[in-house]
């Protein structure tokens, strides 16, 4: 998928070969309008329980197939005898400048994501985190590059910043790739550090702002290069990071539930792996293919006869952006970025959540 030519100055370099292996050979999608129509819910998914083989790989095209994922089948029990109630969340969320429409769907599902979290998950033990997906930080362009021009701040839409005072808040682990956000910086982000509960670089269980602070580390922002997905997962979830003394020290646990959510309207055209090194690298963390659900809100062709919104990207190739990856695991759902509202998909991902916990048996 190829973005409008003004962006092309934030593509990131690359070495040796021009076109790096992540998900950039398919054909080229233009960066055009996406399907929306007034008060329509998450368009297209492309879900799948557990499949016969070992892969998890299904027969779902491109366009999505909709399949019952049952919503509401067991949240009332507490503690599942599956997953024993543990669930890791783990966001991969663009930042660059052609996720603005993106992201404000995106802000304005949360309430409505924290409530199914609080209703339905009640008695489960979360934890949320949003990973670094291009392995930079957003405030150094705002610090030395806006500033000069937008000084007090760093610009339209990222008027908290301080010139001179946000920067000395920078912590290694702020630009490290696939390493939790605690300080979203530039256009459209939090622009200050978010105090989670727990001092941890992810949200626990029990923080008593939870919808707040998933506000705060999910408003990733514009700012961004674009982004690594397929290598910032790698990281996410490697043993460097988890370690104990890693950016990520504790967040990856043995019995509990992996649930990864891919936001993101283009292909990956940066990441240097492919989508079997992608999948390699989560199963040597989770050892169990049931132990993981995957989510991605991606660009979908648009509908016919809709009308196309001039500030979403839509894929008008049918290629099926990240659905390689996503198909490698048992448990899987794809939701349209053009949608209207992204809170149907995560009332469908938590049902997905439910049943993957009565596959998972922790050793």
């Amino acid at each position: 998928m190829t973005r409008a030519p003004i962006l092309a100055a934030l593509v990131l370099a690359t070495c040796g070969d021009t076109t790096p292996p992540g998900f950039s050979s398919g054909p080229p999608v233009t960066s055009v309008a996406g399907s929306t129509s007034s008060g329509s819910s998450s368009g297209d998914t492309s879900s799948t329980g557990p499949a016969d083989d070992s892969t998890g790989s299904s027969d779902s095209s491109s366009s999505g197939t909709i399949l019952d994922v049952g919503a509401e089948t067991g949240f009332d029990t507490g503690q599942p005898p599956g997953c024993k109630g543990k669930v890791d969340l783990l966001f991969l969320i663009a930042r660059d400048p052609s996720m603005k429409f993106v992201q404000a769907q995106l802000l304005a599902s949360f309430p409505g994501f924290v409530k199914t979290i609080e209703d339905q998950l009640d008695g489960f033990d979360v934890q949320i985190m949003t990973a670094n997906p291009d392995g930079g930080w957003p405030g150094f362009t705002c610090e030395f590059s806006a500033c000069e021009v937008y000084a007090p701040n760093c610009g339209p839409g990222a008027e908290d910043w301080v010139c001179n005072e946000s920067v000395d808040e920078y912590k290694l682990c702020d630009s490290e790739l696939g390493a939790g956000n605690t300080f979203n910086a530039g256009r459209d982000a939090t622009n200050k550090r978010c105090e989670l509960f727990g001092g941890n670089r992810y949200i626990i269980s029990g923080d008593p702002n939870m919808g707040e602070m998933l506000e705060c580390i999910a408003k990733v922002g514009t700012s961004g290069a674009q982004p690594a997905i397929g290598d910032a997962l790698i990281a996410a979830v490697s043993f460097k990071l988890n370690t104990l003394e890693g950016c990520n020290a504790g967040f990856l646990r043995n019995d509990a539930l992996l649930v990864v959510a891919i936001i993101d309207n283009t292909y990956d055209e940066q990441s240097f792996s492919w989508y079997n090194h992608q999948y390699n690298a989560v199963i040597a963390a989770k050892k169990d293919p049931n132990a993981v659900v995957m989510l991605a809100i991606t660009a979908f062709p648009p509908k016919d006869g809709e009308p196309l919104d001039p500030e979403c990207i839509y894929d008008d190739t049918n290629a099926g952006n990240y659905l390689t990856l996503l198909e490698q695991f048992p448990y899987h759902l794809r939701g349209d970025a053009c949608a209207g509202s992204y809170v149907p998909f995560f009332d469908d991902a938590v049902g997905m959540i439910d049943e993957a916990c009565g596959s998972f048996v922790p050793q």
